[in-house]
Formats: C-alpha cells, structure tokens, sequence
C-alpha cells in the first residue's frame, strides 16, 4: 500500500505544483491589471467627476483601492436648468476618511465668510488658520474658500452676478473625514455638515492639507470661468500657505503695506514705537493692517500713553462684493453711519476738528466691560474699477478697573475724530499702502461710528 500510495502522489505532484503556479501568476496578473480591484476604476472616476473640474494629479495619490468611489453631485453646470443655488456641489468618497469636497456658487448676496478686520487680522477667532498669498480667501470649516471674478457674468441665477465662490475641503484618513462623504441637498445647501463637524471637532488641517484644499478650490474656480467665458484670466495655483497663527511666529509683523503706522510721522497718536500687523492674503479684493503702541519697546523710553490718547489704529478695504458683505456685517451690529451716511450730517471731505467734534460736545460714557472701544471712519472709492469700502479705526488709552466708567468728553472727543481723519487719509495716500496699489480714486467720507459700548 504504501508503493501504491507513493506512486499516487508522486503522479498528482506535478499537477498540484502547476496549479499553485498558475494561481500566483493569476493573481499576480489581476492585481497589476485592476489595482487590488478599484483602484483603476475609482482612478477613472476622479478624472470625470465633478463635472471634470477637480485636479487629478494632486488628489490621484488620495485614490483608495479598497472600495469603489461613492460620488454625489448636483447642480446647474451638471444639469442646466436644475433650480439649485449652486454652480456645482460635488462630494467623492473612497472610504476611511478619504475624499473630496467642493462647492461653488454664483452669489447673488453676501460672501457666506466672516471678512470684518479683525476676521482678517485674527482668523478662527485668533486661533489662526491658514491662507494662500495671491488667493482672496482662507480655511475656514468648509474648507479652503476663495472669491474670485467673472466679469462676462455667471449663468444659472435668475439674477446676474460676476461674483463666483468656491470651497474645496480634501480629507486624507488622518482628520476624522467621513467614509460615505456628503450628501449635497437639492435645496441648496452645499452639503458640507458632516465636513464642517469633523474640522470644528479636529482644528485646522497641517500645512498640506489646508495647501491641498487650496490648490482644489482654485482648479474649480478657473474650470468653472473658463467654462462660464467669464473673460478674465484664471487664477495662479497656490505653491505655498502661511499659518496666521501668532505661536508659529509672526508672519504678518512689519508688513511693507502697514509701514505707514508710525508713532513718529503720524499725528495725533501716541508718540514711540508702535507695533504693525497685516493680512497675508496678498488680494486684490481687501486688504488690512493695524497698528499698537508697543509697551515693551517703550518702556524706559517713553512716558505711558495719557487717557483717551490714540494707542492702536486700524485700516482695511474690501471690493466688490466683499465690500458689500462688510458693510452689512456691521450694519448688522449697528457699527456703521447708516442710510443717508453721505449727507451734510456727516463730516465733510475737508474735515476739520471743529466740524468733526460739532456732534461730540456732550458727554458720553464707556464701560469698563466694553469691548475694545473705539471711533470708527467709514469711506468709499472706486479702486479696480469696483465700488470699495474703507474703514479706520482709532482705539484710545482708556485705564478702567472692573465696574468702573471712564467719561469721554467733547475735546478729548473732537481729538479722537481729528486722528481717524489723519488715518484715513494717511492710509489712503501711502505710496505702499493697499489702496494705491489698487489705485482708488473719487474717494468719499461717509461718517463716523461711536463703538464705546
């Protein structure tokens, strides 16, 4: 028996070898062909989806082979006549938080971003984010967002607007993205909630991930121009972020466009070194600085400012639509002269400190628990041939303990009107300054706004 059995195995060897051979190589064959299953066909789907418009050779790499693509898409570049607020709302999944997300819209209202200054000077609330030199936008919770220009007009609103805005928001497994993506709803909303959860819970992305989002948000954006025949030249893909954060340095100090706050050569604030700040985001649509009183430089050098002296100053402007967002941000809050600001009420373009403070005789009280008190000067140009807001703002010394009120009089009063008048001007006329880089003309004061509540 066992002779018999030994030429038994030795006859079935062979084949069981060849077999186990053929298998390998099988297998070996259907991995190259298909990459592990989906890795070809999710490879294909990113070239196609989002009506082609995302960048296949940054997000290729993201492409898992695991499960196939799970893609979501609407609006009207996909399905002219669609009654959706969006141009396109696209959402790519490949599982284990892997995807992408991108939305844009043609508004007919407000940018939906906080653009007011200190949203510019102090993203996140001052917990920083991150933002692309040469973009007009920053990370926000949905992502990377930008407002770009479409001058011939965009289509798919009942209304025309030459305002386009796009978000863009990659997930690469390592930010708590969801598995199955967004649902983007017919009813217009950009179907981002669960995106917008996972960031708030996590924070800002890295460095790469806020880059890649970027990069994203400006493809589609220049897709969709060209495809809208918007007749401006597309934007330059961003090489490079910078975290607004102050704890990763200070990349906005001592900003060539914010040179001209200088205690020195600028009257009516307090006298010494003052420290600058800027935004980073190198627009052409809005611009911000500010400027403080440094103690710490001053100290031995310099006498304390007095009460009610001008120790931090600010400046920005926003065009176009940005400009229409930020004046009905702080309408919203009361914070600007209000319907009818151009009227003789109002300080004229001469401004003196006569006409300026012939509102302020009387007295008027400030808390210790307001915040940031401060004379607002609101403005508006031409520059770039859009209609353009400018405000500045003055912030005086102002030494209270808690529950004590300071009482601002009608000298100290006019004096705060004169240096927001100075700012003003100073800023609009600084040969580096943002304003004449976008080379703003017919300038006119609207009025001042009191913000010592």
């Amino acid at each position: 028996m066992r002779g018999l059995w030994g030429r038994v195995w030795q006859r079935r060897t062979p084949l069981v070898v060849l077999m186990a051979v053929v298998g390998i190589a099988g297998a070996v064959l259907a991995t190259r062909d298909s990459g592990g299953g989906h890795l070809a066909a999710n490879r294909a789907q990113l070239r196609k989806a989002c009506d082609g418009t995302l960048p296949y050779g940054d997000l290729e790499r993201l492409v898992r082979d695991e499960r196939p693509g799970e893609l979501r898409q609407h609006g009207t570049m996909l399905a002219p006549g669609q009654e959706s607020r969006s141009l396109l709302d696209c959402s790519l999944s490949w599982g284990d938080g892997y995807g992408v997300t991108v939305h844009a819209e043609a508004l007919v209202s407000d940018v939906p971003e906080a653009v007011e200054t200190r949203d510019l000077l102090e993203p996140a609330g001052g917990r920083g984010t991150f933002v692309a030199p040469g973009t007009t936008g920053q990370y926000g919770k949905r992502g990377a967002w930008l407002v770009a220009d479409c001058l011939g007009g965009l289509g798919g609103r009942v209304r025309p607007t030459t305002d386009l805005y796009v978000t863009a928001r990659v997930t690469d497994g390592t930010d708590g993205g969801t598995d199955g993506g967004t649902d983007g709803g017919t009813d217009g909303t950009d179907g981002t909630d669960s995106a917008d959860e996972a960031t708030a819970a996590n924070g800002k992305p890295d460095r790469a991930t806020a880059l890649l989002g970027f990069r994203t948000a400006v493809h589609v954006a220049n897709a969709l121009t060209k495809a809208q025949h918007c007749g401006s030249g597309p934007l330059t893909t961003p090489t490079a972020v910078v975290d607004t954060d102050e704890t990763h340095g200070a990349p906005g100090q001592g900003l060539r466009k914010c040179e001209w706050i200088d205690g020195s050569s600028l009257p009516g604030v307090a006298s010494g070194s003052w420290t600058t700040v800027g935004d980073l985001q190198e627009s052409t649509g809005l611009s911000a600085c500010a400027g403080e009183w440094d103690a710490e430089k001053n100290a031995g050098e310099r006498p304390r400012p007095k009460q009610w002296q001008v120790t931090e100053v600010e400046a920005a402007s926003w065009s176009g639509i940005l400009g229409r967002s930020a004046y009905d941000s702080y309408e919203r809050e009361g914070h600007v002269p209000g319907w009818g600001a151009e009227d003789d009420k109002r300080p004229s373009e001469a401004g003196s400190e006569a006409d300026a403070g012939a509102d302020a005789r009387q007295e008027d009280r400030v808390s210790s628990y307001a915040g940031r008190p401060q004379l607002a000067l609101w403005a508006r140009s031409v520059c770039g041939g859009r209609t353009t807001y400018h405000r500045v703002a003055v912030l005086p010394e102002i030494r209270l303990d808690d529950g004590e009120t300071a009482v601002i009089g009608g000298k100290d009063r006019a004096r705060l009107s004169t240096a927001a008048r100075t700012v003003l001007d100073r800023y609009l006329d600084a040969d580096d300054g943002w304003p004449a880089s976008a080379k703003c003309r017919d300038t006119k004061v609207l009025g001042e706004v009191e913000q010592w509540h």
